[in-house]
């Protein structure tokens, strides 16, 4: 009975007038986002891990939050067309112990560009200086690349703007400084097309604590194998989209290559002391 009423519980509802999808399931249940055909997810602009009330276009927070539930979400959905999240504290830890929670999210979705960003990374240059660099392959009449800066990971605005090619494949890099009594900086890149289509892409992050980037995964997507590129030593774990640990690992201070070809195919994240970071598995 309690599968069967964790599937009622999943609410997909469309607010299309605002091109907004949104979707609700109990603690234990899953939530699957999937934007019309031809569309991708943007952003997340409502996500929480706790005792959240409401309907789609007006949920309210409770008492009890996963502070990191818009991040989280965010790293699943955005850029994909479909993708599936596990409510559980796997995936998003324990906000209120004891206490019965839901998973409400609210995302945005537009329609998909030419342009595939293969990848997108940070690093600290110089004291009080960041250089964003990212690659793209099969840009078709793409216009331009928006650098937004964010202190929280959710609420972002905009640092700079890069000029694209337009067309082929690419490498592009921004500089720009930042403010040492910052702790924490968060970036994203919206790619936007020269008919006015835009999308988003994953979010990196820099902190003022080292003067790198802690760690790095690529190729994304990837089939057989993933290297993680770390600029310390620490401990990590890889779990998938439902939230179960698939390995730890030690990690060095430099590449480190995973054999990932028995895996299932889908979403994972890799979550350090420093935050977290997602791979698709294909």
């Amino acid at each position: 009975m309690r599968k069967i009423f964790t599937l009622l519980s999943i609410l997909l509802t469309l607010y299309s007038n605002a091109q907004v999808i949104c979707g609700t399931a109990t603690e234990g249940g899953t939530v699957t986002l999937t934007a019309p055909a031809g569309n991708v997810f943007t952003s997340i602009e409502y996500a929480s891990y706790g005792t959240s009330t409401g309907s789609c276009g007006s949920f309210t927070l409770g008492s009890c939050n996963a502070i990191n539930s818009v991040s989280i979400c965010a790293a699943v959905f955005v850029g994909q067309s479909s993708a599936s999240i596990g409510a559980n504290n796997g995936v998003f830890g324990d906000p209120c112990s004891g206490t019965g929670k839901n998973l409400y999210i609210q995302a945005r979705y537009s329609s998909v560009l030419p342009l595939k960003l293969v990848s997108f990374t940070a690093q600290k240059t110089a004291q009080n200086n960041v250089r964003l660099s990212w690659s793209s392959y099969s840009e078709i009449n793409t216009s331009h690349f928006v650098i937004e800066r964010s202190t929280d990971g959710n609420l972002f605005e905009a640092a700079g703007s890069v000029n694209a090619t337009g067309n082929g494949n690419n490498n592009y890099s921004f500089s720009t400084a930042i403010l040492s009594t910052t702790p924490t900086y968060y970036y994203r890149l919206k790619m936007v097309d020269t008919d006015g289509r835009q999308q988003y892409s994953n979010i990196v992050r820099i902190t003022n604590n080292d003067e790198t980037v802690k760690l790095a995964v690529f190729p994304n997507p990837a089939t057989e194998f993933i290297t993680l590129a770390s600029s310390k030593k620490q401990e990590l774990s890889i779990s998938n989209s439902s939230g179960q640990v698939v390995t730890s690992i030690g990690m060095i201070n430099g590449n480190q290559t995973i054999n990932i070809g028995s895996w299932v195919p889908g979403i994972y994240f890799i979550k350090t002391e420093d935050g977290v970071l997602k791979f698709i598995k294909n």
